[in-house]
């Protein structure tokens, strides 16, 4: 149970440091390559609503993270018409939506590092995205293994290793004092990992077989 704790505290370390970044915002941000303008230029963000249609267990958990909306909208085409939803069925499914959004993003970030027009200001970060977006990907089984034998301290570990990840890619950018050329993209990433921490360390109890 130490354990548990120790990770839930690095993790929201992590997570404090991921949301204070001006990267987190990059959706509203400029094109690639620039440095990033100032929150005065930025347009107001909005917030989104939970869609109505909503299985009420799915909304019930999707509440309880960072990012309701991004949980509900990734993780519900995982779950299938019949799914039993419970935080672990939630977190199984958003950790597919994590897989195949980490595979999306690899390609872009590889196909964009490999183009000769790329500067190469921007192919040093970008190529720390992409170390972290395979590893994130090798890191799913691992996460799916700690699911099934039930063990809370393996599953918290591998989730927040998958926090390291997204948060060096930020890191790299934010050293460059540019932008990610897949801002929305990396953002929902980003999200969609943070929401997989909220549910695997605060809601899945194994003891109570939920």
């Amino acid at each position: 149970m130490e354990m548990k704790h120790l990770t839930l505290l690095l993790s929201l370390f992590s997570f404090s440091a991921y949301t204070a970044s001006p990267l987190v915002a990059l959706a509203s941000s400029p094109s690639y390559g620039q440095s990033p303008s100032s929150s005065e230029d930025q347009p107001p963000q909005t917030v989104s609503k939970i869609p109505s249609n909503v299985n009420p267990k799915l909304k019930k958990i999707c509440q309880e993270v960072n990012h309701p909306t991004e949980c509900v909208t990734t993780a519900r085409p995982f779950l299938g018409e019949t799914a039993d939803i419970s935080p672990v069925t939630v977190l199984q499914a958003e950790i597919e939506a994590i897989d195949s959004k980490a595979k999306e993003a690899l390609a872009k970030a590889t196909k964009l590092a490999a183009d000769p027009t790329t500067s190469k200001t921007i192919t040093f970060p970008l190529n720390i995205c992409i170390h972290g977006y395979k590893a994130i990907l090798k890191n799913k089984q691992a996460i799916l293994d700690a699911i099934s034998k039930r063990d809370a301290d393996e599953l918290n570990m591998e989730l927040s290793s998958n926090v390291d990840h997204i948060s060096q890619c930020e890191d790299a950018f934010e050293e460059a004092k540019i932008n990610s050329p897949i801002p929305e993209l990396h953002s929902l990433l980003g999200k969609m990992i943070f929401n997989s921490i909220n549910i695997g360390v605060d809601m899945v109890d194994f003891e109570n077989k939920n």
